[in-house]
């Protein structure tokens, strides 16, 4: 700290004792910095030997999707590759996984929920597939998205199925609603949404 730092610093002090002091004609004792110099610490620790990189060999195969140019402004996407046992989502059968379960009143229970496969029409057959085997087939009245009703719905619409013949209390979010006949089990309907 040099000499005009301190004087700084002393001066400063000075002040705000007076300040704090309150006592009219109260002036607090000088305080007096000192500079004093210190020698260096000296340094104990050797410095630190980091070890040549080596040169890493190239992959032989892809691990994961590549990602691609997909538009002009250089950006990239990660594009997910097609999984080799199952055909795309939109040629798989309908499937949603519930979400949400409302009630209706005077009409019927609303399931809510993002279309995972396939395409639903109106007055297709569906069934509300359940764990431990459950298996209700309930009637569908319309076909909704944004509160819109809709001839049909297809894989990535928020949809919302408007259904009777089914109480809500008997459903929970998490069950899978399906196209008739198409899934034997909860468990093989839900090795479709994967």
């Amino acid at each position: 700290m040099s000499h005009s730092q301190a004087l700084k610093w002393g001066l400063t002090l000075i002040f705000v004792m007076s300040v704090l002091s309150g006592c009219g004609g109260a002036t607090p004792a000088p305080i007096v910095i000192v500079p004093t110099d210190v020698p260096p610490i000296p340094q104990t620790n050797p410095p630190a030997v980091l070890q040549q990189a080596t040169e890493v060999p190239p992959a032989t195969e892809p691990a994961a999707p590549v990602a691609q140019p997909t538009a002009g402004d250089g950006t990239l996407t990660l594009e997910p590759s097609p999984s080799p046992t199952l055909p795309a989502p939109i040629e798989r059968p309908f499937l949603m996984k519930i979400d949400r379960i409302s009630v209706v009143v005077g009409r019927g229970t609303l399931l809510e929920g993002r279309v995972a496969n396939g395409t639903l029409h109106a007055g297709d057959s569906v069934e509300i597939l359940g764990t431990g085997g459950t298996v209700t087939s309930p009637n569908v009245l319309a076909i909704l998205i944004s509160s819109t009703m809709r001839d049909q719905v297809t894989v990535g619409d928020y949809a919302g199925i408007l259904v009777a013949g089914v109480e809500a209390t008997d459903l929970t979010p998490g069950m899978l609603l399906a196209l008739g006949g198409e899934f034997e089990s909860y468990e093989e309907a839900l090795q479709q949404l994967q």
